[in-house]
């Protein structure tokens, strides 16, 4: 007959074990892009800052070279539309610059899109995306509870 003690330790293993399982799948794995920055030159002024980012689901890496690229807003002219997370093979020798929001002294707002750069800064082009995250188009709610406007989903490399 096995003992109360016994019995709990037993228990704390399977909890133990289910735990290990747990956060084993909730570890990031995702492979990422050498990272850089915009020059000033790439800012542009915007009105208004963006939403707070989409959940966006990953899917499965396609394997090799393959870097995953977060899902970004992008200003569209009068409001903000999500581009998809993707997965590509970085372009060779280029850093990716995650887009990015400035101010000024006088607080103005400025932008920059996600970009691939080459060791001068210059941007090259895009590489073909392998696979696409999905993101929900939701509703972003502004601080006052009023549904903000937003763009489309887009596709990495569709414009507006």
């Amino acid at each position: 007959m096995r003992s109360a003690a016994n019995e709990r330790a037993r228990w704390c293993r399977v909890a133990a074990a289910i735990a290990v399982v747990v956060l084993a799948g909730c570890t990031s794995t995702l492979e990422r892009p050498p990272y850089g920055r915009h020059p000033t030159s790439a800012l542009i002024p915007v009105p208004f800052p963006p939403p707070p980012a989409r959940v966006e689901f990953i899917p499965e890496s396609p394997g090799g070279e393959a870097v995953w690229i977060d899902g970004e807003w992008t200003w569209q002219g009068r409001q903000w539309g999500w581009v998809y997370g993707r997965w590509v093979v970085a372009p060779q020798g280029a850093t990716w610059a995650p887009w990015t929001t400035a101010r000024d002294r006088d607080a103005n707002l400025y932008f920059a899109a996600g970009a691939w750069r080459n060791a001068r800064g210059t941007e090259v082009p895009a590489p073909r995306a392998l696979a696409r995250g999905r993101a929900a188009e939701e509703d972003v709610p502004e601080d006052e509870g009023r549904i903000e406007e937003t763009g489309e989903n887009v596709a990495p490399g569709a414009g507006p």
